[in-house]
């Protein structure tokens, strides 16, 4: 029996990428599991398929609201260099599957940055263990701030 090979980008570099039906799947081939807390940023170009270009950026433990412009800063400086893409964000961690306060924190925090940065963005995503998935939105965007200390 063959073994299935993970497709390279130049094989998928031409199937656009619409709906969730179709990115998800992409997604879970291109990130293979949650290994470490971090954002992947991923483009799609102005038809809506992906771009060879994907970046993960590390993360803190904790979403703090006031890392909201900096996350935002983030993805336009990217966004910029890539003009009439849209943005494709991914939170990853590893862990237990079960969605967690901390994780509704950070999807809200990477959803409010991609807002504030003004470009098009799908997600952001979920992925845990070795799934993505997409959260609705009632399950993350009234997520309440922790109160972090300065120490």
């Amino acid at each position: 029996m063959p073994t299935m090979k993970r497709p390279r980008s130049s094989d998928v570099q031409d199937v656009p990428l619409p709906t969730d039906i179709e990115l998800v799947p992409h997604l879970q081939h291109l990130l293979e599991g949650a290994f470490r807390r971090q954002l992947w940023v991923m483009f799609l170009d102005r038809a809506l398929r992906p771009l060879p270009l994907v970046m993960p950026t590390d993360l803190p433990v904790e979403a703090d609201p006031e890392d909201i412009i900096g996350v935002r800063d983030m993805l336009t400086c990217m966004a910029l260099d890539v003009p009439g893409a849209t943005l494709v964000l991914t939170f990853e961690r590893p862990g237990p599957a079960e969605l967690t306060q901390r994780d509704r924190r950070w999807l809200r925090l990477v959803r409010e940055a991609a807002i504030e940065s003004g470009f098009p963005f799908r997600g952001p995503y979920l992925l845990l263990g070795s799934t993505v998935r997409q959260v609705p939105l009632d399950e993350y965007l009234t997520a309440e701030w922790l109160e972090l200390d300065d120490d």
